[in-house]
């Protein structure tokens, strides 16, 4: 009886150890499971950082996004039917002559590509600001010969964009790249535009999204104590939020000139600059070499003197 009693006891201990093995492999299961969720969630946090509402602008009530990267229709501008025709100012305004203007400054981006509309923008009788394209056939002369005449000079750094048809060439950033890889094209891209006193970037509307790679980015602007100008490509670009935190003078773009590339259009786009300016103190456009922007600035030339003070973007970043 003794020796039945021990051959029914054996298989209940082999049990017992077979429990507990299979309970330590699920909680070791479920141990690696929530573990790789933390991993990735704190990856995505910390890739596409969510930022203040001040920072943000919410689809419908903030400017329209980049002409560059075409989005869909109800993000597109809205252009006044009429365009109102420069008036004097009425008499019983006259007295704020005295009074100071608000600021305004209007950067010509993708300078750099065109030859005789790039020409006439830099000997236009307005204080501009003009970004460079590094890799523009003209960057060179043309840049040096804005700051001979005095006027801000950017580069207009080109990042990723988030439709994969803006596909990088060997000037841009992206958001796989570390920082070294970063700052290789961020070295040559600055020696192509030795003038520029700021940045602002081309396209990147995928790039500026990026929290790591924007703080990467910002670093090195940080190094060369140069300034950054979001253009806000993106809704949802960290660019001006990050460059503040990082201790970086910064400012974003207010207004797109020429999404629609038709004068009287351009001028309705820079009365609503001039009127933003009005109620804020301030405001920043942004335009490019186009024969319509010309002329719609030529134009509006004695408008925006009369009504605002036109400076250097580098003047108005903080």
């Amino acid at each position: 009886m003794a020796a039945a009693k021990t051959k029914k006891k054996k298989p209940v201990r082999k049990n017992k150890k077979k429990q507990r093995s299979w309970k330590v492999l699920v909680a070791a299961g479920v141990f690696c499971f929530l573990l790789g969720g933390l991993v990735v969630f704190l990856a995505l946090k910390h890739g596409n950082e969510s930022i203040p509402p001040e920072y943000a602008e919410v689809a419908g009530n903030g400017p329209p996004i980049h002409y560059e990267e075409p989005v869909a229709p109800t993000e597109t501008v809205i252009i006044e039917k009429e365009v109102k025709k420069e008036q004097p100012l009425p008499e019983r305004k006259e007295s704020t002559v005295t009074k100071e203007l608000p600021q305004v400054a209007i950067v010509i981006d993708d300078m750099g590509y065109n030859r005789e509309t790039c020409d006439a923008l830099l000997a236009l009788d307005l204080n501009l600001s003009f970004a460079f394209l590094p890799s523009g056939p003209y960057t060179k002369e043309q840049a040096a010969r804005a700051k001979r005449l005095g006027r801000d000079v950017l580069l207009h750094f080109p990042m990723e964009a988030t439709n994969p048809k803006w596909h990088p060439d060997g000037n841009t950033v992206t958001i796989d790249m570390d920082r070294a890889a970063i700052g290789r094209i961020f070295r040559a891209n600055m020696a192509a535009v030795p003038q520029a006193i700021g940045i602002n970037n081309h396209m990147g509307s995928r790039f500026t999204q990026n929290t790591r790679a924007m703080q990467d980015f910002m670093s090195l602007v940080r190094e060369r104590d140069l300034f950054f100008l979001d253009s806000r490509t993106s809704r949802n670009s960290v660019g001006e939020y990050l460059a503040e935190k990082m201790g970086v003078r910064t400012a974003r773009r207010n207004v797109f000139l020429d999404n629609v590339q038709e004068t009287q259009a351009i001028i309705t786009q820079l009365h609503k600059l001039l009127d933003l300016a009005e109620r804020n103190g301030r405001a920043i456009a942004i335009g490019h070499p186009h024969p319509e922007t010309l002329r719609a600035l030529e134009k509006s030339r004695r408008e925006i003197g009369r009504r605002a003070k036109l400076l250097g973007v580098g003047g108005l970043v903080r």
